[in-house]
């Protein structure tokens, strides 16, 4: 079987297997209902906390200085796959995602594409749950990596197929509230740490460089 087809059924699994859990708390019919929208940016507009790069493994080669970044804005596509999940206060799951996300996204951030907006029960939620299945880039300049010009198609290595990644978030929905979140895939950040001989990222350095943050709690 090839990776493609073994990655699919290892999502089908972890997909049906997720929602199983999360089937409770996504019920609405007679509740009190909230939504959540999320959007997602291949860069950050803000610098990345020197804390989440410190805590990158050791076996990347990259520095923590050249992962803070420097003149040069890595331009080219980034493409992922993932689906979504919202934890609430009881450690139940809420699916954000119906289906698998497949997104393109600028790697200089110009493009945030809304990536989930759904109905959800009210109350609190403590964490949003990413689970990717495929994180592949396409850099076309800008890419600098000691001293010397790095260009061409890369990807994160998924050990197991798939890489769970969960995020502390801080919501309390009441009705009709809205939560707005934004994923800010960094990339710019993990893209120093690519080994050019296997064109690829280390998975934890990945998941440790994307980050999350809850914009806004509005009226719907």
């Amino acid at each position: 079987m090839s990776r493609s087809m073994r990655r699919i059924a290892k999502l089908a699994c972890t997909f049906s297997a997720l929602a199983c859990v999360g089937a409770c708390g996504n019920v609405t019919a007679g509740g009190l209902t909230a939504r959540a929208e999320v959007i997602l940016s291949g860069d950050a507009a803000d610098p990345i906390p020197t804390a989440a790069i410190l805590s990158a493994p050791t076996s990347a080669t990259a520095t923590a200085e050249s992962m803070q970044g420097g003149d040069d804005t890595p331009e080219g596509e980034l493409r992922a796959e993932f689906i979504l999940f919202l934890e609430a206060l009881d450690g139940s799951l809420v699916s954000l995602t119906d289906t698998i996300v497949r997104v393109r996204v600028d790697l200089e951030g110009v493009q945030v594409p809304e990536v989930a907006d759904q109905v959800i029960p009210t109350g609190q939620y403590t964490a949003l749950r990413m689970v990717f299945t495929e994180i592949e880039v396409r850099v076309d300049a800008g890419l600098i990596i000691n001293g010397v010009p790095v260009t061409g198609e890369f990807r994160v290595d998924l050990e197991n197929l798939t890489l769970p990644v969960s995020h502390a978030v801080s919501i309390d929905l009441g009705t009709d509230e809205v939560a707005e979140l934004v994923i800010d895939l960094n990339a710019a950040s993990w893209l120093q740490a690519v080994d050019p001989v296997t064109a690829t990222v280390d998975e934890q350095v990945f998941a440790d460089l994307v980050s999350v943050r809850l914009e806004a709690v509005r009226p719907g």
